[in-house]
Parts: structure tokens; C-alpha cells; sequence
């Protein structure tokens, strides 16, 4: 979440605080809750407005004039470390946006599907018949960051430093709530800055570093920096949102297997991928700064006030979504706020949709199935949600080479 008031004590909310343990083991309810008494509401805890209806937060998702995503636009110091592609509004965002869309178009999907099927299927056939493994750790993490550092054209870190490192910045997303996890994400960004410059400096790179690095030559504007910071949130983002969309995507398909039978239909990978995205989509949250007074929902905001969109609150609103709390086998197809809407929409939408594709093609295809062994554990964040843990089995009815064609989009 945003940057908010950082002062020790917190006024209790009766609708929501994000940190309690019942919203980290559940937050819809509490969503739902706030959602029906106030969907803009004034949060003390939070000194932010919290926006929990579809409308009003595709409204400040969309409009950047008025809600900055570049808190400087507010008078609010913002370090640099900080500065990338998601802190940046038009025109310094669109630039960079080109610069990295330019990039993207060197490189093939299909290729990085190809890349995602074989090592999905090798993580499933490592672990089926071994008995209970953890699928968060044995799966999820490492097939993250396979892809995305697979895309990007790097070797995957090595070490714990660079989990830490992750961990750190996920946490710091939430210093408004705990302040003392500010400072660890600031150092964690800036080493993880310097990590990617590393890799911009290197001539023999390839993927997308390489096809960025070319694409900046005809952009000298963007800074070296500036680059380095976005490609790093690229990174986080391809690590960290993905491994924990895919760890809640497998929870829910081990819960409900039958969903896999969507596939059957010729748009039924693309539904249920949206369909999951618009549930357990990771970024529960996204902040903006007003930056000219306005109306927002019936409710007066003012310049400098942080506006908090809750993405998976607005994602479930039964004005827009029928059942809004089940899987949709014919969704009203990108409605969902998911994955951003507007100038920051996600830069990488269709590798979301690609992994979530193929991990179906696994479970129907490959003939691997996931039972759950225990409950899950949630991590303690209300930003970015995601298990820590997902105890389960895998089993193969059949093996993997033997299953037949594997559908493959892109």
C-alpha cells in the first residue's frame, strides 16, 4: 500500500484492519462488510481513504490528472530507490512504458510458453509420488522465478540474500501499518537496483534486459537508473505476484478439480484464468495521492490525501459481477481490476495469463493431480497476499510425455 502516516498508534477501524489475523486468513468478508456500509470510506488506521467498489475505483485507477501514482505530484518526498515504472505518471511514465513495450515486442510468447510447460512439468514430476511436499516452496517460488528471470534473460539468483531481499520489500508495502518494515524495503530495493544495473551492464545479455538496454539507446531520456529501478520492479513483480497467484490458484484447484473441466470449450482456459485472476489475484491493494480536490463516491477528497483502491474488494462487487463470489464459467471477461487498469495496467498481463494457462495444461493434460494434505498458511501482509506454505500431494496417472498435445497460446 501507499505511503501512509507513520505515527505508532493506530486508531482501531470497525470494518477492516488489514493486519489482524482474521483478515489474513480471510479478508473477503471484511471487504464485503466495508464494502456494503461504505464503498469510499475515511480509514483512520490507515489515514487513507479506502475505496471498495468497482466504479469508484476503476475511477481513480484510470484517472491520473487527478489521483498521481507520483506522490511527488502531492509534495510528498518520494526516495529514489523508489522511482520506476509503477511511481511514475504521464508523460515520464509513458515514456518508460514505450521503452519497455518496445522491448516486449522482440520477444516471442510462445517461446516463453514452450519455457513454462517444461519447467512446470519437470517441478510436478519431481514431486508426484514423493509423498506431502509444501507447493508454495516446491513449486510456486521456483517456477516464478524461472520464468521470469528465464524472460528477462538472467540466471536466478543464487543465495538466500535474494529471497530475503523480495521478502523485504513485500513486507515494506505495509510500513503504514507497521512502520518498522520501512527501512528494510528501502535497502532491499536499492540492492536490487544494483542487481539489475549489473545485468544492464553486461554485453552479452540476451532477453529482455538486452532487448530493454537496446530499446534505451533510442531513448536517452530514460536514465540509467530510472530503467534499473523499473526493471527491478519487473522482476518483484514477476516473482512475487506470480508465485503467489500461482500458489492460490493451485489451493483453489486442488479445492475445486472440477473447474478444470472449462477447458473442455475452446475459451475456457482464457475464462477460468480471468475468472482466477479476479479471485485470488495477489495485489489486494493499490495507492494513489489525490492531487486536485474532487468527488469520489458521494464523498469529498482533497489534494495530498492517499486514496487506497482495494482491487480485490472492487473485484468481488456484485454490481458488476454476478455470484461475485465464485468462478464464473462465462465471466464478464476483463472487468476485473486485477491486474490494473488505465496508464498502470500490468505490464505483463499476458505472462500472467500464460502460467495460469499452463499450469491448467499440466493439471488436465499431464494427468497430475494436487490433493491437499493440510491447511494452508497465509503470510502476514495485507498488500501483496500470499501462502507461505500449501501442504499437498501430487500423483501422475499417467506420464507426462506420454499425455497428448499440450495446448500452447501465445
Amino acid at each position: 500500500m501507499a505511503p501512509y502516516d507513520n505515527r505508532d498508534s493506530k486508531p482501531h477501524d470497525p470494518y477492516y484492519e488489514p493486519l489482524s489475523p482474521e483478515v489474513i486468513a480471510d479478508p473477503h468478508p471484511f471487504y464485503r462488510r466495508l464494502r456494503e456500509a461504505h464503498p469510499v470510506y475515511w480509514h483512520g488506521m490507515l489515514d487513507s481513504w479506502v475505496v471498495t467498489g468497482h466504479a469508484a475505483g476503476r475511477q481513480v485507477l484510470t484517472d491520473t490528472t487527478r489521483y498521481a501514482s507520483d506522490f511527488r505530484r502531492a509534495g510528498i518526498d518520494v526516495p529514489n530507490t523508489a522511482l520506476s515504472l509503477q511511481r511514475l505518471d504521464p508523460p515520464d511514465h509513458t515514456r518508460i512504458r514505450h521503452l519497455l513495450v518496445t522491448a516486449l515486442h522482440e520477444l516471442p510468447l510462445r517461446t516463453t510458453a514452450e519455457h513454462l510447460r517444461a519447467v512446470m512439468t519437470a517441478r510436478l514430476t519431481a514431486l508426484a509420488g514423493t509423498g506431502p511436499a509444501d507447493l508454495v516452496t516446491g513449486f510456486a517460488r521456483p517456477v516464478a522465478l524461472e520464468t521470469i528471470c528465464g524472460y528477462l534473460g538472467v540466471r536466478p539468483p543464487d543465495g538466500v540474500d535474494f529471497e530475503l531481499q523480495s521478502n523485504a520489500i513485500v513486507r515494506s508495502m505495509d510500513a503504514g501499518l507497521d512502520p518498522s518494515r520501512a527501512e528494510a524495503g528501502i535497502r532491499a530495493r536499492a540492492a536490487l537496483s544494483s542487481l539489475v544495473a549489473g545485468w544492464l551492464a553486461d554485453d552479452d545479455r540476451s532477453g529482455f534486459v538486452a532487448a530493454a538496454r537496446r530499446a534505451q539507446q533510442a531513448q536517452p531520456e530514460i536514465t540509467e537508473d530510472l530503467l534499473a529501478n523499473s526493471l527491478r520492479a519487473i522482476l518483484h513483480a514477476g516473482y512475487e505476484s506470480s508465485s503467489r497467484l500461482l500458489g492460490a490458484a493451485l489451493l483453489r484447484l486442488a479445492r475445486q478439480p472440477a473447474l478444470l473441466d472449462l477447458l473442455a470449450t475452446p475459451e475456457g482456459a482464457d475464462d477460468l484464468a480471468d475468472e482466477i485472476v479476479r479471485l485470488d489475484g495477489s495485489v489486494q491493494a493499490d495507492g494513489r495521492v489525490c492531487v486536485a480536490d474532487g468527488e469520489l463516491g458521494g464523498r469529498r477528497i482533497r489534494r495530498g490525501q492517499v486514496v487506497i483502491v482495494l482491487l480485490a474488494a472492487a473485484n468481488r462487487d456484485p454490481a458488476v459481477f454476478p455470484s461475485p463470489d465464485e468462478v464464473n464459467p462465462r465471466p464478464r471477461r476483463g472487468r476485473h481490476l486485477g491486474l490494473g487498469r488505465g496508464a498502470h495496467a500490468c505490464l505483463g498481463a499476458a505472462l500472467v495469463r500464460q502460467q495460469l494457462q499452463t499450469l491448467f495444461g499440466c493439471l488436465r493434460h499431464d494427468g497430475f493431480t494436487i490433493t491437499s494434505t493440510d491447511r494452508p498458511r497465509w503470510e502476514d501482509t495485507a498488500t501483496l497476499r500470499g501462502l507461505t506454505s500449501l501442504p499437498a500431494e501430487v500423483s501422475a496417472r499417467r506420464t507426462a510425455t506420454a499425455a497428448g498435445p499440450h495446448p500452447i497460446r501465445g
